[in-house]
This record gives structure tokens, C-alpha cells and sequence, in this order.
């Protein structure tokens, strides 16, 4: 089945994102879209073999979160690229290989973007005597189980739920 939108106006714009409102071709009210930049996820591990996960208050959520690092690319920006920055200004870590495990919708009935999920092994602090922690996001290095992680409540965020599942495919984690 093959469906285009016959028409499409932008009725909301942000820094951050824009919201499109598309009509298809014989239907009467408009879907509303989001635009935004694609976003990255960084599945890291350390040489001992934790996890690099990041704690941080939400708003969207109205909580703290357990979530892999991850981010927006930017103008200008290869996702691997955005993926390295990221890793490095919420973690400190850096990597040497960063390999693509995925590319994902992060909601594909309301989002136009991508998710470009990376795996990163052997991660270790960045030797940067320039680097500066980015605000309120805390490092956290995770050496339980990927079950324990998935069930724990603060670790709810499907990007970061579907970017670990594509670790575990690919066979770069195990449960």
C-alpha cells in the first residue's frame, strides 16, 4: 500500500523541532508530524566490561533516568561523529571503533528521523585535560545483567531498550 502526502504544512516551529501537519490522499484531517534532527545511541562497554550509561533528570518524564548515551546529530554532522561526541561529553569515554548495529524509527507513526544505533567496546576515559563533564548528567558504569537493567524502573526508554536488543543480536552483548 503506498500512500503520499498530497500536502504538508509547517504549523509549529522550535530550535529544537518542527511539527508538519500532512494530509493524505482521501483523508480529511491532517496527521501531525514531528521533524527533528536524527538522533544517535552509543552501546558502550569499558575493558572490564560494564555498561556506560548515563543518570539524568528527564522533564518530558518528570524523573531521573537510567539511559545509554545518546544525542542529536547536528547540521554538518556524520551520525558516527555525533555518536563519538556524545560518548565523550556525557561519559568522558572515548573509543577507538564505533560499528553501526542499526538504524531505527524512534517512533515511526509520529517521527520523520532516525535512530543510528553504535556499538563502542573497550571504552576508556578520555585523556582531554580540556574535558569538562557536561551539567547534570552522571555517569554511571554497569556491571549487572542486561535483564536486571531492562527491568530495572528508572531504565525505561525504548531507545535505549532497542539499541541494547540490537547489541544483543549482533551479538556484541550478552544477557
Amino acid at each position: 500500500m503506498s500512500c503520499n502526502a498530497k500536502n504538508e504544512e509547517r504549523v509549529f516551529e522550535t530550535k529544537w523541532f518542527s511539527v508538519a501537519a500532512k494530509t493524505v490522499a482521501g483523508s480529511m484531517d491532517p496527521h501531525y508530524v514531528i521533524q527533528t534532527n536524527d538522533f544517535v545511541s552509543i552501546v558502550a562497554t569499558n575493558r572490564e566490561g560494564e555498561l556506560l550509561l548515563v543518570r539524568q533528570f528527564r522533564t518530558a518524564a518528570e524523573r531521573v533516568t537510567l539511559e545509554i548515551p545518546s544525542g542529536h546529530v547536528e547540521k554538518g554532522e556524520t551520525p558516527e561523529e555525533a555518536a563519538r561526541k556524545e560518548l565523550l561529553e556525557e561519559t568522558g569515554h572515548v573509543a577507538e571503533s564505533f560499528e553501526l548495529i542499526g538504524t531505527l524509527s524512534p517512533c515511526i507513526g509520529r517521527y520523520q528521523n532516525r535512530l543510528w544505533c553504535y556499538f563502542a567496546k573497550d571504552a576508556r576515559p578520555t585523556e582531554d585535560s580540556d574535558y569538562r563533564p557536561e551539567e547534570r548528567i552522571e555517569p554511571v558504569l554497569y556491571a549487572g545483567s542486561l535483564p536486571d537493567l531492562v527491568r530495572d524502573e528508572s531504565f525505561f526508554s525504548s531507545l535505549s531498550v532497542s539499541s541494547l536488543m540490537l547489541a544483543v543480536i549482533e551479538r556484541r552483548l550478552s544477557l
